[in-house]
């Protein structure tokens, strides 16, 4: 298992910043063991969020974003909701990120 940690909520919105519909994807693997990115903090970051002024275009939680199959099954529903966003906040590690990145 790996573990993963949130950015500070500064720098998250500092990368998304000048972005306005935004997409959150969390990981129900190793992240959520981490209470990084399962469906508990992506809740709370749709929340902050859409405080902060951002439309969230859709959220959801995929078991193990570090399988690229999974992904790509599990997206396929949110095709039109990932294409109404500017960025995918993608809440997992590393390797989670680069497969996300690759589907």
């Amino acid at each position: 298992m790996i573990l993963s940690e949130q950015k500070p909520w500064e720098q998250i919105l500092e990368y998304l910043d000048g972005e306005k519909n935004i997409f959150i994807l969390g990981c129900d693997g190793c992240a959520q063991s981490s209470g990084s990115g399962g469906p508990a903090q992506v809740a709370e970051m749709k929340i902050k969020l859409e405080e902060a002024g951002k439309k969230v275009t859709g959220a959801t939680v995929l078991a193990f974003l570090c399988n690229k199959a999974l992904v790509k099954s599990g997206l396929r529903p949110r095709i039109e909701q990932l294409k109404a966003s500017d960025s995918i906040l993608i809440m997992t590690c590393g390797v989670g990120v680069q497969a996300v990145a690759a589907s």
